[in-house]
């Protein structure tokens, strides 16, 4: 039996963690925690050393790409970025395995993490 995808998300509005934790239960996956802003994100990563990270751009603290540059430098964990504005700046793609625009549907996260994962599914 294949194991679920361990995924850690963040997102500083609460509301976007519990519609992403309902998708991603859907899919058969399991959310080892939640972050609000990107300096909870590398902790939680570095604690938990999940498969996967599904962060937001935008937090107070330290964005979601700069948690996913933290991130890389220090454990090999794929990241998926969404954002409800603009793909991030190329320079900054080097580190996201994915992008997806808010709002997100099922579809579009399980491709995502078919992509970021190497076929999870």
């Amino acid at each position: 039996m294949k194991r679920s995808l361990r995924i850690v998300i963040a997102d500083d509005e609460a509301d976007i963690r519990q519609g992403f934790r309902r998708l991603l239960c859907k899919l058969g996956c399991e959310v080892v925690g939640e972050a609000e802003n990107g300096g909870d994100l590398i902790a939680l990563c570095a604690a938990e050393l999940p498969d996967l990270v599904i962060t937001d751009v935008r937090m107070p603290e330290m964005s979601g790409i700069e948690a996913a540059k933290v991130i890389a430098k220090a454990i090999a964990i794929p990241v998926i970025v969404v954002s409800s504005y603009e793909r991030p700046d190329d320079e900054d793609c080097a580190f996201i395995a994915d992008f997806l625009l808010k709002p997100i549907c099922i579809t579009e996260l399980r491709a995502a993490i078919n992509t970021a994962c190497d076929g999870a599914f």
